[in-house]
């Protein structure tokens, strides 16, 4: 059994919901079948949609790292990071710890490939839209991603920072018109490409053909450290 780590707080209610989805997806008969997690809860850490689009100048990522470090120090075997708009960070983080870290992007886009999907809307942060987080690894998986107009993204962010960060009920209406729109203009699966909106589905039926980033990273973590039950390669919901 491994030992797993999480750079949480990004946000809270987040980090909680995905150690929830971990236990879920773990093929566990007992306690001790379970994963050990050491999760640092850090809701202090700068926010990241503010830092990439140049609206504060404090970066997230000395403090990502510095826990990241505190977890390896810790003798974790894998680290995660239940923060989509940080995944802007992955690839340096990556590169200045020793222990593997998963990304929840490219784990996205080999099991959207596995399954023959070729096109994918994508509701996340501005931060992660205006970096294309997504493009940029989905690309080399032959599939395309389609995001909202700029008054579907306003609910999208409204979604995430007016109703989930800010500990309210989701805005129903807002969610289902923007899915609406991204499925009207071809899009095959909807990503729910930050982990608040995770949030929305755990308090929603969100309906059909949405892939949670978060079951996805809560997967792969569950699949690299211990035994996971079937509902892993399941993920996409249904009617």
């Amino acid at each position: 059994m491994k030992k797993l780590g999480i750079i949480g707080g990004l946000g809270p209610m987040a980090t909680a919901y995905f150690m929830r989805r971990i236990i879920e997806l773990t093929d566990a008969a007992t306690d001790q079948e379970n994963i050990e997690m050491i999760i640092y809860n850090c809701p202090s850490i700068p926010d990241r949609t503010g830092f990439i689009l140049g609206e504060n100048q404090e970066s997230p990522f000395p403090k990502i790292l510095e826990i990241a470090r505190s977890l390896e120090h810790q003798n974790v075997d894998y680290i995660a990071m239940p923060c989509i708009t940080a995944h802007y960070f992955h690839d340096q983080l990556a590169d200045n710890v020793f222990i593997p870290v998963s990304n929840g992007i490219k784990e996205a886009a080999q099991y959207l490939k596995e399954r023959g999907i070729k096109r994918v809307g994508i509701m996340a942060t501005d931060g992660t839209a205006s970096m294309h987080l997504f493009d940029s690894v989905f690309k080399d998986y032959d599939i395309s991603c389609l995001y909202p107009d700029e008054t579907d993204q306003k609910q999208v962010m409204s979604i995430i920072y007016d109703d989930v960060k800010a500990g309210k009920p989701v805005d129903i209406e807002k969610f289902f018109d923007v899915k609406a729109h991204l499925l009207d203009a071809g899009a095959e699966v909807i990503i729910l490409g930050c982990t608040e909106l995770s949030i929305a589905k755990r308090d929603i039926d969100v309906g059909a053909q949405v892939l949670d980033i978060v079951d996805v990273l809560a997967a792969d973590c569950v699949k690299k450290c211990a035994k996971a039950r079937p509902e892993c390669e399941n993920l996409i919901t249904e009617v």
